[in-house]
C-alpha cells in the first residue's frame, strides 16, 4: 500500500461528538489521504459494506442496535475482508486481546487517541490485513499457476459434498495428469515445463464453469470438482470439454507441443460418499485411462471392476520388481535371415520371464506394459541392452561371425533423456561397434513428440547405431512421413505378414511398404514369418530380411551358441 492512496473509512459510531473528533483528527493529519463515511448504527452500515468501497472500518462497540464484542462479531461477519479498528470507551487489556482474537486489527481507547495515532493505526490495519491475505493466498494457492492448492481444494470439496448431500444431486471428481510431462521438463528445461503448466491451468479454468473448482495437486496433476450434475453422462461431457480445450498445440518460446492427458472420473454418491473414497477412485480411473495406451487424450469412469484391475496391476508390478531382483528375467535370441541369400545376418534380443525352474511365468505382451507403466522398463531395458551387446561381442570372439543384434526400445525408454548415454556405455562396455547394434522403436514413440524424436534419433545415429521402425502398420505415420527421420529399416507388423497369403489387401500393403522403404533407402524386414508361402511371397516383393518360427524360435544364449557352432551352412535355417 502506498502512502498517497486515499483510504475510504467507514466510522460506525452513534456519538456525534466522537464522529466530529475523528473527522477533525483525520482532516488535521492528512486532509487529502482519507474519505470518511459515517453510520450511526449497525443497520445503517450495511449498505456501505455491501457496496465494496470501504477500505477500513472504525467501530464503536456501543451501538443502539448492537453492543460489546457482539458488535465486532456481526461487523466481521458482514465484511470479513475489511480490516477493523475498534474504538472503545473502556480501557481494558483483556477486552482488547479478545477483540483482536475475534478479528479486529487494532484496539484504540477514545480518551487516548490522537490524530497521528489514529491515522497510523488505520494504515497499519490495512497493511496487516493485506499481509494476512497474501499469506493466506500463499498457503492456499499454487504459487506457479495461481490455482487453489490441495489444502484449499479439499476445503471446497468438503463444502461441495455437503451441498450435494442436501440437494441430493450428483457431484463429479475429475483427476487428470499430463502424459510424459517429465520428458518435456528433461528435454527442454524446467522453465518450459513451468510455462506449459501455467498455460494448461489457464485452459482448464476457461473450460470449466464458475461454480466448478480446479486445483493443482502438484507436479502435472490437476483435480476438478464439478457439482450440480444430472448424471454420469454430464460428468463425461465435462471431461470431454476439458480434454478438448487441451487439443490445440501449446507454443512456448520456439517450441510447439501437443499435450495429451489422462483423466479419471468418480461420481458422488455412486463411487463414494466421502472425499477420500472419491479421490482414490478417480485416481484408479485415471491410471486405467493412462494404461489404455495409444496417442491422444483419454478418460475413464470409475467402476468396481477397475478396483480389481488396479489391485492386479499393483500385484503384477510388485512381482516384476521381485523377479528382476531375483534374476528371473532372461534374454532369448531369434535369428534374422537375409531372404535372398538365406544367410543368418543377425538376431533380435527378446525379454522373457522364467521362474526358478525355468518355466515361463507370463507372456511378454502382458508383463512388458506393466513395466512400462511402473517405470521398471528403464532399468530392465538397460539390462537387456547390456546383456545383448555383451552376448553379440562374445559370439564374434567365439565364431568370427559379425552378427547384428536388435534390441527393442519401449516408448518410455525412447523418451528417456539418458537413452543415448545408456547405449554408448553399453557398446563401450561390451566392445561392440555401433553398426552391430540395431535399436527398434514404434511409430507411437515418434508421434508423441516429433521434434524430440528427431533429435534422439540423430544422437543415436552419430553412435553408428542402426535404427529400425518396429511393428509398422501406418497407424500414425505414413511412409512419406518417415523420410524426416534417420531410419535404416522398417519392420512389417506380424498381423499384416500373417494374412498376406490369404488377403490381397494385406499383400498390397506389404508390397507398398517395401517399395516405398526402398525409395527412401531403408530395408524392409518381415517378422512373424511362419510358412514357406509367406517367405516366397516376401521374396517376390523384394523384402530384404525376415524372422519367425519358420526359421527358428527364440533360443537361449547357450542354445543359440550351439546353433552357431553346429551350422556350417546357414541355409539349413530355411
Amino acid at each position: 500500500m502506498t502512502e498517497n492512496k486515499v483510504l475510504t473509512i467507514l466510522l460506525i459510531e452513534d456519538n456525534w461528538g466522537d464522529y466530529r473528533l475523528v473527522r477533525d483528527m483525520l482532516h488535521d493529519c492528512a486532509p487529502e489521504g482519507f474519505q470518511l463515511l459515517h453510520a450511526d448504527q449497525l443497520a445503517a452500515a450495511v449498505p456501505f459494506l455491501e457496496g465494496h468501497g470501504v477500505d477500513v472500518i472504525l467501530l464503536d462497540l456501543g451501538l443502539p442496535d448492537a453492543g460489546g464484542l457482539d458488535t465486532l462479531v456481526k461487523v466481521h461477519a458482514l465484511a470479513p475482508e475489511i480490516p477493523i479498528v475498534v474504538l472503545s470507551q473502556i480501557e481494558e487489556e483483556a477486552l482488547a486481546v479478545r477483540a483482536v482474537r475475534i478479528g479486529a486489527q487494532d484496539f484504540l481507547v477514545k480518551s487516548h487517541i490522537s490524530g497521528p495515532l489514529l491515522t497510523r493505526s488505520l494504515r497499519y490495519a490495512l497493511e496487516r490485513r493485506q499481509l494476512e491475505e497474501h499469506l493466506y493466498r500463499l498457503a492456499h494457492h499454487d504459487v506457479l499457476t495461481g490455482l487453489p492448492n490441495r489444502k484449499l481444494f479439499y476445503e471446497r470439496l468438503g463444502r461441495a459434498l455437503a451441498q450435494a448431500r442436501r440437494n441430493q444431486k450428483p457431484l463429479a471428481l475429475l483427476l487428470m495428469d499430463l502424459n510424459d510431462f517429465k520428458g518435456i521438463n528433461d528435454s527442454f528445461g524446467h522453465h518450459v515445463g513451468d510455462e506449459l503448466l501455467k498455460q494448461v491451468s489457464g485452459r482448464l479454468s476457461a473450460a470449466l464453469r464458475a461454480t466448478d473448482c480446479v486445483a493443482r495437486l502438484g507436479g502435472d496433476e490437476f483435480i476438478v470438482c464439478a457439482g450440480d450434475l444430472a448424471d454420469l453422462q454430464d460428468a463425461a461431457r465435462v471431461a470431454r470439454k476439458v480434454l478438448d480445450f487441451l487439443e490445440p498445440p501449446f507454443v512456448i518460446e520456439d517450441h510447439t507441443f501437443r499435450v495429451c492427458a489422462s483423466l479419471g472420473i468418480s461420481l458422488y454418491p455412486d463411487d463414494g460418499e466421502e472425499m477420500e473414497a472419491l479421490v482414490r477412485n478417480a485416481d484408479v480411473a485415471m491410471y486405467m485411462a493412462k494404461g489404455q495406451g495409444g496417442v491422444g487424450n483419454r478418460f475413464r469412469c470409475y467402476s468396481r471392476q477397475l478396483d480389481d484391475a488396479t489391485q492386479e496391476r499393483q500385484e503384477l508390478q510388485e512381482a516384476l520388481q521381485r523377479a528382476f531382483g531375483e534374476g528371473q528375467f532372461v534374454v532369448n535370441y531369434q535369428p534374422q535371415v537375409d531372404l535372398h541369400s538365406s544367410r543368418m545376418i543377425g538376431v533380435e534380443a527378446l525379454l522373457r520371464w522364467h521362474d526358478a525352474e525355468g518355466k515361463v511365468v507370463m507372456a511378454p505382451d502382458r508383463f512388458i506394459p506393466a513395466m512400462e507403466e511402473s517405470g521398471l522398463i528403464l532399468e530392465v531395458g538397460e539390462w537387456v541392452l547390456k546383456t545383448a551387446c555383451h552376448q553379440a561381442a562374445q559370439w564374434t570372439r567365439e565364431t568370427g561371425r559379425s552378427l547384428k543384434v536388435a534390441v527393442n526400445v519401449s516408448p518410455r525408454q525412447f523418451r528417456d533423456p539418458r537413452l543415448t548415454d545408456r547405449v554408448r556405455h553399453a557398446l563401450e562396455a561390451a566392445g561392440l561397434p555401433g553398426k552391430r547394434l540395431e535399436l527398434e522403436f514404434t511409430e507411437e514413440a515418434l508421434q508423441d513428440d516429433e521434434e524430440l524424436a528427431q533429435e534422439t534419433l540423430r544422437e543415436l545415429n552419430r553412435l553408428g547405431v542402426r535404427l529400425a521402425l518396429d511393428n509398422y502398420r501406418g497407424r500414425f505415420l505414413s511412409l512419406r512421413d518417415l523420410k524426416r527421420f534417420p531410419i535404416h529399416s522398417v519392420k512389417l507388423d506380424r498381423t499384416i505378414v500373417r494374412d498376406m497369403t490369404e488377403s490381397a489387401e494385406d499383400a498390397a500393403i506389404v508390397q507398398a511398404v517395401i517399395s516405398v522403404a526402398h525409395v527412401f533407402k531403408m530395408k524392409g524386414i518381415a517378422e512373424g514369418v511362419e510358412t514357406r508361402g509367406q517367405a516366397d511371397l516376401l521374396r517376390q516383393q523384394a523384402c530384404d530380411d525376415a524372422q519367425g518360427y519358420m526359421f527358428a524360435r527364440p533360443l537361449s544364449a547357450a542354445a543359440f551358441s550351439e546353433l552357431l557352432q553346429r551350422e556350417d551352412d546357414p541355409r539349413q535355417l530355411q
